[in-house]
C-alpha cells in the first residue's frame, strides 16, 4: 500500500519528469528500470514506489536535489 510520503515523492517526481519533458522509458533506462516499472509506481492501482536509490538517481538525471521530491514537513 503506497502511504501519503510515497505519493507525495512519486507525484513529485512525476511533475519533475513531465516538465523537462522526460518519457517514463527515458527515465526507466537511466535508472535502470523497466518502462513498466515507472507506469506503475505513477498509477495509484499498484503498489510499486521508489527506494531511496531510485529518488537518487532520479535527481541525478532530472539535475536536482533529492530534496526536491520530499515534503518541508512530515506527512
Amino acid at each position: 500500500m503506497k502511504t501519503p510520503i510515497d505519493i507525495y515523492v512519486i507525484d513529485a517526481i512525476r511533475k519533475k519528469r513531465i516538465e523537462q519533458h522526460v518519457s517514463q522509458a527515458m527515465l526507466a533506462s537511466f535508472i535502470n528500470v523497466s518502462k513498466g516499472f515507472i507506469g506503475m509506481a505513477e498509477s495509484p492501482k499498484y503498489d510499486i514506489k521508489y527506494n531511496i536509490r531510485h529518488i537518487n538517481e532520479i535527481a541525478r538525471f532530472l539535475g536536482c536535489s533529492p530534496r526536491d521530491f520530499l515534503p518541508e514537513q512530515p506527512l
